[in-house]
């Protein structure tokens, strides 16, 4: 096959569907940053060839080459044993090319409605970015830019003639893009790096999958700083084994949700097929006519999800359907002829909708709706013109979350919230600049929406440049992608007024700056790749030769006024290489000169400087500083330094914190001659004998990877590279290996015998349960009902091995191992047997104390986490769950008249410790108090001040003090009742909550209050809960409570049909104690079949209303005890409870490692049932309760094959 690349074999084109790398500029010192253009060790020379031929070779500094003891070979073999499959094929690209195809699979049915010529370009943007993953970051991030802004324009411009223009730039870009990835697959250096790259839609991922992409670029740094090449190995391994899951959960994340999305299709067709089927029932042609437009209706478009997809699934049934297009104007016909007749203007056609569609933006759907309408009323459209401002915040906006769409592998209609950025890098806006440079030229002199979006990337680029270098300044700029498009918007408000009023000499400047940017603008040479081509002594992209402009001779050329500058007759610039020429332009960002070949745009350019000392040109790795900004502030430098110094963060995160630039992050470290391992981090504080015994007895074990246990530590994986060398350990041959043949057709022949489930299978041959899952996939083997059943069986020997190691105090994942079953397996049984988790490895004493002194000082969870370096999760279950002094766990717990004394006293401005002392209290009671009930009531108090109601009505209606009112009120900013919480905002919201982030990181990110964050997220309960039946809801509440079994989330989805992402919040609710059992009499069966037994039903504890939490929170700042409360307001006592709940993610994480979906797991056997099989299904049935169809769903049988065998005699 011509375009699949083995390690060894180098193909000519290759079109790979793939998105988002990493960014990791490494550290290193200058000296060690200096390569030549063609070999290592040689010189560009501003004079003639002998002059290069003699001149020094720049040599790297001893002991900060990167990269020691590599080689080409070392590459080419870690691609060939980690990142090749079916002995040729390059496994990482393959699946990022999976993904990308089932996106834009998918991209019609998500766009159902839009213009098709949209969504066709939108299909080559996907396939565009898929490509886009090979690359390195400054290359993605350039063609990134140049995508936003083009296909901000084909949405926007409905002119065919400007559409077919950026169409054919697009097949120009698409040409360059395949080309280098191409050279990526074909490089063994740049095919192991783009390892380290997040994989394809990675935006697709929930919250804590998202934080394991984050470790790639960990693993990226930490390979650049490995000591050997065996340590280089392990890391890459590491990596290649998660990039592989996480591209695994993403190809399943995108197929729930075109699953979720086909099914709201179905139900909008649905819709479209009543009204067409009410039209043709209705005898009089007028309101026959009349009835679409009306049933298609809507007084405030965008705001009905269900109403949405009607009008767009109408217009796409329209475009597809010849015969309802017929049928559409035959009935205008009926209605037009009478009008006619009487000389009276006749309807309007709603098939002339088609020949018109609105421009697609997000009012696509407003606009599209009014057409409708329109052809009801013979009147214009509504009149939504807004202000010139507001319009180019808007137009700045779209072309800002085109990047993040490009980036981040989304469609253009997917929930985008939560990974905006507050800064763009350098080549962002150079591609921007570009893309702006070529709209401009379409656009000509005159006005228009291809001049307009050219002007907006422009704006765009600017307002990033300015926010970078108010961030460098210690100034306090862009911290949200918010703070962003408002600049951005200004900007481009002035640039518009200004644009009529430009001279014909202003414009022809204009003109032929836009000109030049299209003939010399492209992305850099990465410099992360040429520190790693340089330490394999390797020239990255190839030689510089066919760079040179064959047609220009040396002798032609004067001196320019710039050292080492050449120039021709029309003032193009020039360098001397050998005696050929070599085109430069100079690079205003960062004040650099840099290599491009002329007359072909879009390539990779190399970033050069002159050596001042030796007069000679010099390959530049080193990141330059950037021209025409502020120095950096010392306060920003030395956090900079600090946190690199921690070694914790990746120079990508760290640049993200501060808002600045990440190459800015690597020239300090680089100064510093700082890595981002450092050895003086707290990473790699020295180890103590307890904590080095506990790591040399895991490595021992042979579980876990060294990365593993690193990471269980919290140390760097070099501490344990050390360890294992030091007592003679070798890396786990099997660990992240691929499965070999013998073990694979070992798996293949016990699943095929059926006699054995699949993880005890995965425990006899030593490969996980989701392996043997993915070879029965694979290999189209049905599991047996009996088999597959007993697989979720945990036997009493393991239940009690499991509550014995919970009751030493051992962590779950540590028990997870041992037992062999999933984390939610051993979580349900600690319930079961009311067993806390203890406390989390690697908490000391002394982070303890700082978590609640921060606490106290009113710090976030997260601002928490990072100054105490613990995970979110650890310093949340620290809080909730331990006692300060003892440091054991303790829930608080005190009288209603204490509590009730703490929080007045905590209103008065008094310290925990001093109220403690006073009311006699631990000093946990009183914090727990202060930071849970005492915030809620006081967010909630915000948000009511927030909306314009006045502090002392706020005092009032909460039983608060006005003083204490007034003061919160100073902190709520004014006006800020008047902002508006758009549907796409709600969205997002919904979005983020399925994806499992906290109410608290729904307020930071979205930029609302905590009590709107938390009045949404009850509102995301109340929506998936609702969707879910009484009897569905009885059957998983049953399953969950079934001692014996062991019910996973797919499983469950499976049986109820149910997406597992609702099947995870019931079961977190499950999990929180929020159903109740209400009692009903026994329900008969057959005289042959069970026995009767009394069933439970079950309910729902919901939220309270914001009216309820209002009584609650004032009666319990009364004094009144949880259950006075309830009685009070007649609601559930765990209702009341839900008050004190930890700001936990509402959708449960996922105990099991993820493996196929649902959907994608064999099929079990539905035909016959051998007499294991039926005595497993009455087993499963008797006393449980659990509905015949859910035991039928979970079987792939019929409802009446289940009930035969529970009604046969046993």
């Amino acid at each position: 096959m011509p375009d699949r690349a083995a390690p060894d074999l180098r193909t000519q084109d290759v079109l790979s569907r793939s998105i988002r790398p990493a960014t990791a500029l490494l550290a290193r010192t200058p000296a060690a940053s200096r390569q030549n253009l063609d070999r290592p060790n040689a010189s560009l020379s501003t004079g003639s060839e002998k002059a290069s031929q003699t001149a020094p070779a720049i040599q790297p500094t001893p002991g900060t080459y990167t990269l020691p003891g590599a080689s080409i070979e070392e590459f080419d073999r870690l691609n060939k044993d980690y990142d090749t499959q079916q002995g040729y094929l390059p496994r990482n690209s393959e699946a990022n090319a999976g993904i990308a195809l089932k996106i834009e699979d998918g991209l019609q049915q998500e766009m159902t409605g839009y213009p098709p010529q949209v969504i066709q370009f939108q299909q080559r943007q996907i396939h565009l970015q898929g490509m886009l993953a090979e690359l390195p970051d400054s290359e993605r991030q350039f063609y990134g830019g140049v995508i936003a802004t083009l296909a901000a324009a084909y949405q926007l411009e409905t002119g065919n003639d400007r559409r077919y223009a950026i169409d054919q730039k697009l097949t120009s870009l698409e040409n360059a893009v395949r080309e280098e990835a191409n050279r990526v697959r074909n490089d063994p250096v740049d095919r192991v790096l783009s390892q380290f790259n997040p994989p394809m839609g990675a935006a697709w991922l929930n919250k804590e999958d998202r934080e394991s992409v984050d470790r790639l670029d960990k693993l990226r740094d930490d390979f650049f700083d490995a000591e050997d090449a065996g340590e280089r190995e392990e890391i890459f391994q590491e990596a290649s084994d998660l990039k592989g899951k996480l591209q695994e959960r993403i190809s399943t994340e995108v197929g729930k949700r075109q699953r979720v999305k086909s099914a709201q299709w179905k139900e909008a067709n649905t819709e479209v097929d009543r009204i067409l089927n009410e039209a043709q029932a209705q005898t009089d042609p007028a309101k026959r006519y009349e009835l679409i437009g009306r049933q298609l209706f809507q007084i405030n478009p965008g705001q009905d999800e269900l109403k949405d997809k009607v009008v767009l699934a109408f217009t796409q049934r329209m475009h597809d359907s010849s015969a309802l297009r017929d049928q559409l104007d035959t009935w205008h016909d009926q209605v037009s002829r009478p009008l006619n007749i009487h000389s009276v203007g006749a309807a309007k056609r709603y098939t002339d909708i088609l020949k018109d569609l609105p421009a697609v933006s997000g009012d696509y759907v407003r606009d599209l709706s009014d057409r409708y309408t329109a052809v009801l009323q013979d009147t214009s459209y509504k009149n939504y013109s807004i202000t010139p401002a507001a319009r180019a915040e808007k137009l700045a906006g779209q072309v800002l979350e085109g990047i993040d769409r490009v980036l981040l592998g989304l469609t253009p209609l997917a929930p985008l919230a939560d990974l905006l950025p507050s800064t763009l890098p350098a080549n962002v806006r150079m591609g921007l600049d570009y893309g702006s440079a070529f709209l401009g030229i379409l656009g000509g002199e005159g006005a228009g929406l291809a001049k307009e979006i050219g002007l907006a990337g422009k704006a765009v680029s600017a307002a990033a440049r300015d926010a970078e270098a108010t961030n460098m300044a210690g100034k306090g700029g862009s911290v949200s992608s918010k703070d962003l498009v408002q600049p951005a918007g200004l900007g481009l408000a002035k640039a518009s007024q200004a644009e009529p009023t430009l001279s014909l000499e202003a414009r022809a400047a204009e003109k032929a700056l836009a000109e030049q940017t299209l003939a010399e603008a492209g992305p850099a040479v990465d410099p992360t790749s040429q520190l790693a081509h340089q330490g394999v002594g390797s020239s990255p992209y190839g030689s510089l030769e066919t760079y040179a402009d064959p047609d220009v001779s040396i002798k032609d050329l004067r001196l320019a006024d710039k050292p080492g500058i050449r120039l021709d007759a029309k003032g193009d610039r020039y360098i001397e290489l050998r005696g050929k020429a070599y085109h430069v332009r100079y690079d205003k960002d960062y004040e650099s000169w840099r290599v491009f070949k002329k007359g072909i745009d879009l390539k990779p350019q190399y970033s050069v400087h002159l050596n001042d000392s030796t007069g000679h040109w010099e390959l530049s790795t080193d990141v330059p500083a950037a021209g025409g900004q502020p120095k950096i502030d010392d306060k920003v430098r030395n956090e900079v330094i600090r946190l690199v110094r921690e070694g914790e963060l990746t120079s990508r995160k760290i640049a993200a914190k501060l808002g600045i630039s990440q190459p800015a992050v690597t020239r300090i470290a680089q100064e510093e001659r700082m890595t981002f391992s450092a050895p003086d981090s707290l990473r790699r504080l020295p180890l103590t004998p307890a904590t080095r015994q506990e790591i040399l007895d895991l490595l021992r074990e042979g579980r876990e990877s060294r990365r593993q246990i690193a990471a269980r530590f919290d140390v760097d994986v070099g501490s344990v590279s050390k360890i294992a060398r030091d007592n003679g350990i070798r890396p786990s041959a099997a660990y992240g290996r691929p499965v070999s043949p013998e073990i694979r057709q070992q798996a293949i022949n016990l699943l095929k015998k059926g006699e054995l489930p699949c993880n005890q299978i995965g425990k006899q041959l030593g490969i996980s349960t989701p392996t043997v899952l993915n070879i029965a996939r694979k290999e189209g083997i049905s599991l047996s009902a009996a088999a597959s059943l007993r697989g979720m069986k945990i036997t009493p020997e393991t239940r009690q091995q499991i509550v014995g190691l919970l009751k030493d105090r051992a962590p779950v994942k540590e028990v997870v191992a041992k037992a062999n079953v999933s984390e939610r397996a051993v979580r349900k049984i600690a319930a079961q047997n009311g067993i806390r988790p203890s406390l989390p490895r690697g908490v000391t004493p002394d982070q303890i104390d700082q978590v609640f002194a921060l606490k106290d000082q009113g710090k976030s969870t997260r601002e928490v986490a990072d100054s105490v370096k613990l995970s979110i999760q650890k310093v949340q279950d620290v809080f909730a769950n331990y006692n300060a002094n003892t440091y054991k766990r303790s829930w608080w717990n005190t009288t209603p008249e204490n509590r009730t004394a703490a929080i007045r006293q905590l209103d008065e401005g008094k310290a925990p410790k001093d109220i403690a002392k006073g009311l006699n209290l631990p000093l946990e009671t009183v914090r727990g108090i202060a930071n849970q009930h005492r915030i809620a009531r006081d967010s909630l108090a915000s948000e009511l001040l927030a909306e314009g109601k006045p502090a002392d009505e706020v005092a009032r209606s909460l039983g608060m003090s006005s003083s204490y009112t007034k003061r919160l009120a100073q902190r709520v900013p004014e006006g800020s009742h008047d902002i508006r919480f758009t549907s796409e905002d709600r969205n997002a919201a919904m979005d983020m909550f399925e994806k499992g982030y906290t109410r608290e990181d729904v307020a930071a990110k979205l930029g609302i209050s905590p009590w709107k964050s938390h009045s949404l997220a009850n509102e995301f309960l109340k929506k998936t809960m609702d969707s879910v039946t009484p009897q569905q809801l009885d059957d998983i509440v049953r399953a969950l409570e079934i001692r014996d079994y062991n019910f996973t989330t797919g499983d469950l989805a499976r049986a109820t049909h149910l997406p597992e992402s609702t099947i995870t919040v019931i079961e977190q609710e499950y999990a929180g104690g929020f159903f109740v059992a209400r009692s009903r009499p026994p329900q008969p069966v057959s005289s042959a079949g069970l026995s009767p037994t009394p069933v439970d039903h079950y309910e729902w504890v919901p939220p309270l209303s914001p009216d309820d939490e209002i009584h609650a929170i004032r009666a319990i700042d009364e004094g009144h005890s949880l259950k006075d409360v309830a009685d009070q307001i007649n609601q559930p006592y765990a209702a009341i409870a839900r008050l004190h709940e930890e700001d936990l993610p509402l959708v449960a994480s996922a105990g099991d490692v993820a493996g196929a979906g649902p959907a994608d797991l064999p099929q079990r056997a539905t035909t016959a049932f051998s007499e294991d099989d039926m005595n497993e299904i009455r087993n499963l049935a008797k006393g449980s309760g659990l509905s015949a169809s859910f035991i039928a769903n979970w079987f792939n049988a019929s409802v009446e094959d289940i009930q035969k065998i529970l009604n046969a005699p046993s």
